[in-house]
């Protein structure tokens, strides 16, 4: 079953089977530097993260419950497996990763997936922000050239400060080759963004530092030349000794794993506008399936990539069949670059991460919950970036939810849950008076929601998902009884504005309380919608669809005149 899933020629067109294939060309192209990348970053031959987009990557896409997903080395994981590398050595890395695919796969028969819809968007924004930081700076020494570092130095701060003592030992040629590598990987997506950058900087500045004979560390001359042969699958690395020692860091890639890969496939799902979602639990499942494939053949720990992912749909994908041809290209491109990959200069690959590092930083983004967010969300992302970096990943990610929770249910105390109430199968409608009742029921062609209580983590997920229709028709939310929104809402609701304004569907709120206007406004959201979409009744906001040709609703008066418009 999971077979034909993948390769329907009955369900596929033509057009479209040309499309996955080439989105999966794409896909492989930009994952090949990107998982050499990585796999030095945790410190492990390069081969292994290629085998890792391989292998792991193929068994994703055949047994996801995403359409979209492209899974292999990511950069969320580098923190965690670097730190197993550091304590136990890298031959504990496929221990970890069978014994994290394992709690995947339970993960999904318990049907865990649901449970992502209550990870706060600020732990979420946090811990991705302080996993970047933390890649960020563990590349300055391979980007300038430091040599002499302690290499038992762990956490953000001792590394760091161990970079700064070493910094006379930094040369000119390095640092040269990295700042290049920079240059291009930040201007090339303006000047032709079909090709990718980081294919571009590694193909480009590995040719100059060759033919102009620069001494710069090089793929080769740490880890060696990359076999041109495929692996053959062993389990000698299982050790049952090693089990209880790696329990807390295998529960950790397992829980980090499954978040991000369903992270990814909610976004895959936004970017594709398709009203058929991902199932979370079946994307688990095949998560742990890909984590127990990948290091029988030679693979680290792995999850579904955003980046990839994104750039896939981009390139055309809708179906499995991209995942698998982006496996199949990298396996190609491994055999016949081989040879010349151990010519890569290592700082180039330091370059790749510290961009990619930004990206997935989301400094943007950050800076906008800083500024706008409520205040005790604010706190809790910054402690969650701070632990993230000072401390462990997993302690971030429990300190944050567990912050959260003591936040929601202080104001659970007097406020329901967020609902988007709908007519029932008796034909009432709640909270909604008489009048307003038939009138939403007259109007099939409009969606209309009613919505009450506390719009948190709790509830911005299900909320969301009872929003789901058609994207072009007129959407009408009444926030009469919404008396708290928190950063996680507020991002639903922003996801829920762009998504139908993207597919040329309009979005409009009314009977917004005094207490939530302003929230809305220092978020952003208001701005987002335009005064023209913003009502303080529903009756004047449907009035206002039937006829888009009045003045916007900047006054009482304009509202009256659409009313006795209608």
């Amino acid at each position: 079953m999971p077979l034909r899933a993948v390769w329907r020629p009955r369900g596929l067109a033509p057009a479209e089977l040309r499309s996955n294939l080439v989105a999966g060309v794409v896909a492989g192209i930009i994952a090949l530097p990107l998982s050499i990348a990585l796999a030095v970053a945790v410190g492990v031959p390069p081969i292994a993260g290629l085998y890792t987009a391989v292998f792991a990557g193929a068994a994703a896409s055949i047994f996801g419950g995403s359409r979209y997903n492209i899974t292999g080395p990511t950069a969320a994981l580098v923190p965690l497996l670097s730190h197993v590398v550091l304590t136990h050595g890298a031959g504990a890395l496929p221990m970890v990763g069978l014994m994290a695919g394992t709690i995947l796969i339970v993960m999904g028969l318990l049907r865990f997936g649901r449970l992502v819809r209550y990870m706060p968007g600020t732990v979420i924004v946090g811990f991705t922000a302080g996993i970047a930081l933390s890649i960020a700076f563990g590349q300055l020494n391979a980007l300038l050239g430091v040599t002499g570092t302690n290499p038992a130095a762990e956490h953000f701060h001792e590394r760091t400060f161990d970079t700064l003592r070493h910094l006379g030992t930094v040369g000119w040629t390095t640092p040269l080759v990295g700042f290049a590598s920079l240059a291009i990987l930040i201007a090339w997506p303006r000047i032709d963004g079909r090709i990718p950058a980081p294919l571009v900087a590694v193909v480009a500045v590995t040719a100059a530092a060759w033919s102009l004979g620069l001494e710069t560390p090089t793929i080769a001359s740490k880890y060696g030349e990359l076999p041109l042969q495929l692996p053959r699958p062993s389990l000698a690395f299982f050790d049952t000794g090693l089990v209880v020692d790696l329990i807390q860091p295998a529960i950790a890639v397992a829980i980090l794993g499954g978040v991000e890969s369903l992270l990814s496939a909610v976004v895959a799902d936004g970017m594709a506008g398709q009203r058929i979602r991902h199932d979370a639990d079946r994307e688990l499942r095949a998560q742990g399936i890909a984590n127990l494939v990948s290091p029988i053949f030679g693979g680290i720990p792995a999850t579904a990539a955003i980046a990839r992912t994104a750039a896939s749909i981009r390139a055309g994908a809708t179906s499995r069949v991209a995942g698998v041809v982006h496996s199949a290209t990298v396996l190609a491109l491994t055999v016949a670059l081989g040879p010349l990959a151990g010519h890569i200069p290592l700082t180039t690959l330091a370059a790749i991460l510290l961009v990619t590092a930004w990206k997935i930083a989301e400094v943007p983004e950050v800076t906008r919950l800083l500024r706008r967010a409520p205040r005790e969300d604010a706190v809790v992302l910054v402690a969650t970036i701070a632990m993230t970096l000072f401390f462990d990943l997993t302690y971030a990610i429990g300190f944050g939810v567990l912050a959260s929770t003591v936040l929601l249910v202080r104001r659970l105390s007097t406020m329901p849950a967020a609902a988007a109430l709908l007519p029932d199968p008796n034909g009432r409608i709640a909270q909604v008076s008489d009048d307003l009742a038939a009138l939403i029921r007259s109007r099939p062609d409009i969606d209309i929601f009613s919505v009450q209580g506390l719009l948190s983590f709790h509830s911005a997920r299900s909320f969301e998902y009872q929003l789901e229709g058609d994207a072009h028709r007129p959407l009408i939310l009444r926030m009469k009884d919404i008396h708290h929104i928190d950063t996680t809402g507020l991002l639903t609701l922003e996801g829920i504005i762009e998504h139908r304004q993207r597919h040329g569907g309009r979005v409009i709120l009314t009977a917004i309380q005094p207490e939530i206007r302003p929230v809305l406004g220092r978020f952003g959201i208001l701005d987002l919608l335009g005064q023209e979409n913003v009502f303080e009744h529903t009756k004047c906001a449907i009035a206002s669809i039937d006829h888009p040709e009045l003045p916007p609703p900047d006054h009482e008066r304009t509202a009256d005149a659409l009313a006795r418009a209608s």
